[in-house]
């Protein structure tokens, strides 16, 4: 049975929890409106110059000049993310200590039962505010200019092609993986610890393929040397209308949808629900800035501000879809 069969489930709903909110909201006014009363931290837990750390600062910089308290950005490296995020499950739950995520704050947990964190529970959304898609790049030279012309090459050259990853559990790798079951075709995985020099290779021609995140793609298009043959994502770019979807690229298959990066902010759980709030409007007021939709139109992102019980779902579906895929096709 294909991969794309498995994929179809979930939905829930409340009520009685708004009562006790209504009664407790006169106690919990005056926090709301002290905060913040402190400098704010934002952990990211990739390195400086990733998507996560230009949106942690955009957004940084604007609740500083907004509150007139310190942002301070820390980038906490290590284990596939695993070291910042822990960082904000150690700290006070007091909304001072947030903590900067994208796809693999989900992918992990769905992959590796034994991750020191649960994102469903040990976390409470603050704020779902871009996603971005991965680009399909291919090395030029090979002279493939179509997601269908790729397909029928690995067909014809099974295990032949490689492509770039950046590693167990990350939105490349999964990807990429459901790309390969849904079309048919074998491919080698090489895992790389930088997508810099990921691209770099492909732009070589030492390796074939690579999905990138669009700004990273965008920033070399130009030289010739690379080409996008389509978006890991739900709707095409308007930094690159004329790239299909890869499965508008393959037909559209029943149940095969593509995921893009997204980055949002999360607090740790038992942070008050009024600061979670605060949190949030700060976030998406500095969204919403002519400095920060810039920055979002030159990355090739799509703002999105769902409600936080939406966006709870969505890190649950992501989750729950890893844990499918990485079964279904034994990845480790």
């Amino acid at each position: 049975m294909s991969l794309i069969h498995r994929f179809n489930r979930h939905a829930s709903a409340l009520a009685a929890a708004a009562l006790l909110y209504a009664a407790a909201a006169p106690a919990l006014a005056a926090p709301s409106a002290a905060f913040p009363s402190q400098p704010i931290r934002i952990i990211v837990p990739f390195s400086p110059g990733t998507g996560s750390d230009v949106f942690a600062r955009t957004v940084g910089d604007r609740i500083g000049q907004e509150t007139g308290q310190p942002v301070v950005i820390e980038n906490k490296v290590g284990a596939s993310g695993v070291i910042g995020t822990m960082a904000v499950a150690r700290a006070p739950a007091d909304g001072y200590t947030i903590l900067m995520v994208a796809n693999p704050f989900v992918i992990a947990a769905g992959a590796d039962k034994n991750l020191p964190y649960d994102p469903l529970k040990d976390f409470v959304p603050i704020a779902k505010v871009a996603t971005v898609p991965i680009a399909l790049t291919i090395y030029a030279g090979l002279g493939i200019n179509t997601v269908q012309e790729l397909v029928a090459y690995a067909k014809q050259n099974p295990g032949k092609l490689s492509f770039a990853s950046s590693g167990a559990g990350t939105p490349s790798q999964i990807e990429m993986e459901i790309f390969k079951d849904v079309a048919g075709i074998d491919m080698v995985e090489v895992p790389y610890k930088s997508s810099s020099q990921a691209l770099t290779d492909v732009m070589s021609g030492n390796i074939a393929i690579y999905p990138a995140a669009m700004p990273l793609a965008l920033s070399q298009i130009d030289s010739g040397r690379i080409r996008v043959l389509g978006l890991f994502s739900d709707e095409r770019s308007k930094a690159m209308p004329q790239a299909p979807t890869v499965p508008e690229a393959l037909g559209n298959p029943k149940g095969y949808v593509a995921t893009p990066l997204w980055y949002g902010f999360v607090a740790r759980a038992g942070t008050p629900p009024q600061v979670v709030e605060r949190l949030r409007e700060l976030v998406l007021d500095a969204m919403a800035s002519k400095e920060a939709s810039g920055r979002l139109i030159s990355l090739g992102a799509q703002p999105v501000s769902p409600s936080n019980a939406e966006f709870s779902e969505q890190l649950r579906a992501e989750r729950d879809r890893t844990v499918t895929v990485t079964q279904a096709l034994s990845i480790k």
